[in-house]
């Protein structure tokens, strides 16, 4: 846990890639890459809600709402337009960023358990949109409740760099906030929003900049994922559970820093397929135990114990 900490942690962090990036070259294929992969999206996912709630202190409760809309802008760009993934890839971000703008500056003047309870509205929403869109509009364009086929992913390999390489973009994003104004403007929100205003920080401009910058990264993981699987439906890729997930793992690692998301998401991902493959029935009561107790104990996450060691 020391070694997270400081100048100490990026090096750690350099070297566990380095060796990540050549585990294919050496002939990791099948069910472990695919594992890695998966924890790469998820580490991602989990950093990119940081961004927001992390350093803030706003719970957002609707990021599945840009998941889902990358996915599908994503998909229909690929399947009604013929372009290419990665453009697909980063127009999924430019739409999630137009709309998290539009949803940002009007939720985010409102405070904690109405801005939840109005982000997950949002996702909700954008989730009928698709399933009832088609039916309302009299054509066919979201697919409803059948959904997306895409065309034929490339190789496994692809997608495994595509997100060690958005994991690695992540975490650079997440440790720059800890170092420059921008960052800091958020944390003086998430300490005190009021004080922050008397002492002139621009704390909606802040909040806006940090939601669209959360929402247009998880957009292109929605994109991302909906290639992968070749395959989307509304409850899918709309699921709660995702941003139940997103939640829970940054708790788990510790909000509003550089490592709990990259730990939170690394624990319940690894430990839900262990758990899964050797207690089919009961691996979920397991795992929902280990996550109440180490909240109990650690509220502030694991990376309190290296605050804590530091002190």
């Amino acid at each position: 846990m020391k070694a997270l900490t400081g100048g100490r942690g990026v090096f750690v962090f350099i070297a566990a890639i380095a060796v990540l990036a050549a585990f294919p070259l050496l002939g990791l294929e099948g069910y472990r890459l695919r594992l890695l992969t998966l924890l790469f999206l998820w580490i991602s996912l989990a950093g990119c809600w940081n961004f927001m709630s992390g350093y803030t202190g706003y719970i957002d409760f609707g990021p599945v709402a840009y998941f889902g809309a990358g996915a599908y802008a994503a998909a229909i760009l690929m399947i009604r337009f013929d372009l290419p993934f990665l453009a697909g890839m980063v127009f999924s971000g430019v739409v999630c960023a137009f709309l998290s703008a539009m949803i940002g500056w009007a939720t985010l003047r409102i405070r904690g358990a109405y801005f939840a309870i109005a982000t997950f509205a949002a996702a909700e929403a954008m989730k009928q949109i698709c399933l009832e869109g088609d039916r309302v509009a009299g054509f066919d364009f979201f697919g409803g409740s059948h959904g997306l086929t895409l065309p034929a992913p490339p190789a496994s390999e692809f997608f495994y760099y595509l997100l060690l390489g958005f994991v690695v973009f992540v975490v650079g994003i997440t440790y720059l906030l800890e170092k420059n104004k921008f960052g800091y403007g958020l944390k003086a929100i998430r300490e005190s929003e009021q004080a922050a205003e008397l002492s002139g920080v621009p704390t909606l401009a802040l909040k806006i900049k940090a939601y669209v910058l959360s929402s247009s990264l998880i957009g292109c993981l929605g994109g991302i994922e909906a290639y992968w699987l070749t395959y989307i439906i509304p409850d899918d890729v709309f699921n709660v559970l995702r941003t139940i997930q997103m939640v829970i793992m940054t708790l788990l690692g510790g909000m509003g820093t550089v490592w709990g998301p990259v730990i939170g998401a690394g624990f319940l991902t690894l430990a839900g397929e262990f758990l899964g493959a050797r207690f089919v029935y009961d691996y979920l009561t397991i795992l929902g135990v280990v996550i109440v107790v180490v909240i109990l104990f650690l509220p502030r996450g694991v990376m309190s114990l290296a605050k804590r060691k530091r002190g």
